[in-house]
């Protein structure tokens, strides 16, 4: 039973990872940015480098990793949005810590970075920065995106991202953009939505549901009302501080007091936009959209992507032993009567899991933590 629910795991990533492929076989970028003046992308870059440990580390987490092609995660984000504004309104909000990676690799690519001097969730990091853009730019229409998911489709997502401008320069209200569920996923949350009485998107959000289990899921993909949350959102910069003050004012007074230099940024409630604001707002809408997407979950989710787009490249020998995914540079690999298996080196660390296990990387990383090993972080 556990090797046949394994497969089954298995071919259904293969075939969502073969329709990212299929999707990026068909994008295109297109080549002159519009004008959109007041239009800034903020894309969230902040991680901390757990869950493709040992190939992301603290200092290098997976924003800084490529995925698919030869450019990273981060790279591949601004790409996307660079077809739509200039460098000036690209913006990346990350810690103190990853500002220096973040200058080496996409500096000459945007036009400022918001940074926190602490880790404290998504909601003060995206109300950090809706407070800097609106000194520049009372105007604003913000558009935040997480900076590792792997979005092949470009031309695709630009026309939802379009639409979603569209809608939010004449309506005061909070915009999400969900994935129409391919399969019963259990490892994402889902935003439940009011499609009764109108035909096109952005539809008014019901409810937002946590990752449900395997027959939750089931019954939710067969509904026409579900999408993937996949944590990109727009609105403009005003609605988002009139959202804070309204549903999150501690928050707000935090974040506002650091701003004003009479206030330490790590005293500010740690929270999620999720909880902080989405799941108690009556102002927000939803776009459910059909771009190729995939989270870069897990070290199963980074390798299988990574071995359709051939960038696996490793000298291995199977003997009896089948659907592993090993990346291992300069060595030799035999594998012999063992199935279903991630083999990752990197940084002198040697990881092995079983696929449908590799979740857990977190509790190694948890434990190292713990250790005197911290070197391995």
């Amino acid at each position: 039973m556990a090797n046949r629910e394994t497969k089954m795991k298995n071919k259904i990533l293969f075939s969502i990872c073969l329709l990212i492929l299929i999707g990026k076989a068909n994008s295109t970028l297109c080549k002159d940015p519009m004008n959109y003046k007041n239009v800034y992308f903020v894309i969230l870059a902040g991680g901390s480098g757990t869950r493709l440990w040992p190939l992301s580390r603290q200092e290098k987490p997976k924003q800084f990793l490529e995925v698919g092609e030869n450019k990273t995660l981060i790279e591949q984000a601004i790409e996307r949005v660079s077809s739509m504004v200039p460098k000036e309104n690209i913006w990346i909000s990350t810690t103190e810590k990853h500002v220096d990676n973040i200058n080496a690799y996409v500096g000459n690519k945007i036009g400022h970075i918001v940074v926190e001097p602490g880790l404290r969730n998504t909601a003060p990091a995206i109300l950090l920065a809706c407070m800097e853009l609106y000194k520049k730019n009372p105007e604003a229409l913000v558009i935040f995106l997480p900076s590792d998911p792997f979005i092949p489709d470009t031309q695709t997502f630009v026309k939802h991202v379009k639409s979603a401008i569209t809608f939010i320069t004449d309506n005061r209200n909070i915009t999400l953009f969900g994935i129409k569920p391919t399969y019963p996923a259990t490892g994402y949350g889902y935003i439940e939505f009011d499609n009764t009485n109108k035909k096109d998107a952005p539809y008014p959000v019901l409810k937002f549901h946590e990752k449900p289990k395997l027959n939750v899921a089931k019954e939710y993909i067969a509904k026409d009302n579900m999408a993937w949350n996949i944590c990109m959102f727009c609105g403009q910069v005003e609605a988002f501080l009139n959202e804070f003050k309204t549903y999150a004012p501690d928050i707000f007074d935090g974040v506002k007091k650091y701003i004003d230099g009479c206030g330490d940024y790590n005293d500010v409630k740690s929270d999620s936009i999720d909880y902080a604001i989405m799941e108690k707002s009556k102002n927000i809408f939803v776009i459910p959209s059909d771009f190729s997407w995939c989270d870069v979950g897990n070290i199963e989710v980074f390798l299988t992507i990574q071995k359709q787009n051939m960038q696996l490249d490793n000298n291995v020998v199977s003997v009896d032993s089948e659907n592993n995914l090993v990346d291992v540079k300069d060595k030799l690999v035999a594998l012999v009567g063992i199935d279903d298996l991630c083999i990752v080196e990197a940084n002198g660390i040697l990881l092995i899991t079983k696929r449908d296990q590799a979740e857990k990387v977190r509790q190694v990383v948890q434990q190292i933590k713990n250790s005197k090993n911290s070197k391995f972080l």
